[in-house]
């Protein structure tokens, strides 16, 4: 609209039109449409409002009959909505940042699309660190960098995500971690379940010391909180891998921080349904490794980056001198023990006796080129040195496998960090006078 903004006061007057098909912010205005028919009744109504309120527009920034719009920075159609091709340069061109005040610039542009990146909050976990207010040194880290590049590669495929639509059932998966919240918001059509929003946010200091079952509790609140408009009025699904949470209404001896959760949860008609962790998409939010369906021999690959895909790996295994010789011996049909070659992959395996010795597993053989990328992968979720070892020698197999993974535990920034310190006991002295004779 050509009037300037402190002129567009009157904005109620297009509140008698306005609905699911039309919608305005500010000074633009965008009308949806299922027929040629009805989008001239409705562009009937708009002007005639319009010209109620002397109103004009600017036919320089008319779009008419338009398959696909761009509107307030996403591109909007028939199928949902995504990021601008012009904003999807804004974010991919954005130069590596080099001090405090470009980092704030990059999240405060990302912020933007939080809610079409999944897990957001754990993506940019890293780059939140420096913006800390006890942060008096930038210190660019390799978690920064991996967060950078990982959110310029999610913004680039440009996600796309359905349109909300109140005719059908909605659903709202919930979860929670030790560091973090998450909430997907789906809605169902024809037994297919599709995206409509994804919300999640880091805990704070105060709220990581919370127990596991409030911390679950939290995630419903603030999920529900989040998608309130969509939620409000309608009665929808809720699903948890807490069960104890899908009876919440019947909690006991309830902390007045839950007792208020609780009451704003009173407001919203909510059918709780517990789900086991492994069918919960937002399990994987700050957690393990999610696995691949990519198999090789029947050993799943780590879903990880491209530094540790089936590709990567045969390409390391041929360069290395000493797997490349074995592989050309296999390949000249010569013996090498416990080495074979995978018939469908052509990855260079190594057969190995389970600790039983009644069974024999197969595993892939890692090049040292790759053995701190593997180490780091499986170290993802920052379980102990006996546990990701456990991780890795399922599927991998390398000289000296232990060494190396608690080496790199015991380097781990994040683990230091959260590893409890241990608590001096203080003795006191017993006087001389108390003492046994002798």
């Amino acid at each position: 609209m050509r009037e300037r903004l402190s002129t567009f006061q009157p904005v109620e007057g297009l509140n008698g039109i306005t609905g699911k098909n039309v919608q305005f912010y500010l000074d633009d205005v965008i009308i949806a449409a299922d027929s040629l028919s009805e989008l001239k009744v409705t562009l009937h109504q708009l002007f005639d409002r319009l010209i109620k309120f002397n109103l004009t527009l600017d036919p320089a920034k008319l779009q008419l009959c338009k398959p696909e719009i761009t509107y307030l920075g996403f591109d909007l159609n028939a199928n949902g909505f995504s990021p601008s091709e012009q904003n999807v340069n804004k974010v991919t061109n954005f130069p590596k940042p080099k001090n405090l005040k470009q980092v704030q610039m990059f999240l405060g542009m990302l912020n933007y699309f939080r809610g079409l990146t999944y897990d957001y909050a754990g993506i940019v976990e890293p780059l939140v660190k420096l913006t800390k207010k006890n942060n008096t040194l930038f210190v660019w880290s390799v978690e920064c960098e991996n967060a950078f590049n990982t959110v310029q590669e999610i913004i680039l495929k440009k996600p796309t995500l359905k349109n909300f639509d109140p005719n059908l059932p909605i659903s709202l998966i919930t979860d929670a971690s030790k560091i973090a919240i998450c909430g997907i918001l789906l809605q169902k059509n024809d037994n297919v379940c599709f995206l409509l929003e994804f919300f999640s946010r880091k805990l704070t200091p105060a709220e990581c010391k919370y127990p596991s079952i409030r911390r679950e509790l939290l995630a419903i609140y603030a999920s529900v909180k989040h998608f309130h408009d969509q939620l409000m009025g309608k009665n929808f699904q809720l699903l948890t891998d807490a069960k104890p949470l899908t009876e919440y209404q019947s909690l006991d001896k309830k902390p007045e921080i839950v007792a208020r959760w609780l009451l704003y949860l009173d407001t919203f008609s909510i059918t709780p349904t517990h789900i086991p962790g492994t069918l919960n998409p937002a399990y994987f939010l700050s957690r393990v490794v999610e696995e691949s369906s990519l198999n090789v021999n029947n050993i799943p690959l780590f879903q990880s980056n491209d530094k540790l895909s089936m590709q990567t790996i045969l390409n390391e295994q041929k360069q290395d001198a000493i797997l490349s010789k074995i592989m050309n011996d296999l390949t000249n049909n010569k013996q090498c023990e416990q080495y074979f070659l995978d018939v469908n992959s052509g990855l260079l395996m190594i057969k190995n006796a389970h600790k039983n010795k009644r069974k024999i597993l197969n595993r892939i053989v890692i090049p040292k080129s790759l053995i701190k990328v593997c180490i780091e992968t499986a170290h993802a979720p920052h379980f102990g040195v006996r546990k990701t070892f456990e991780f890795i020698r399922h599927r991998y197999q390398w000289r000296g496998m232990y060494l190396d993974t608690k080496k790199i535990w015991e380097h781990c920034e994040k683990c230091l960090e959260n590893k409890p310190k241990a608590k001096l006991t203080q003795t006191k002295m017993i006087p001389k006078r108390n003492l046994a004779p002798g």
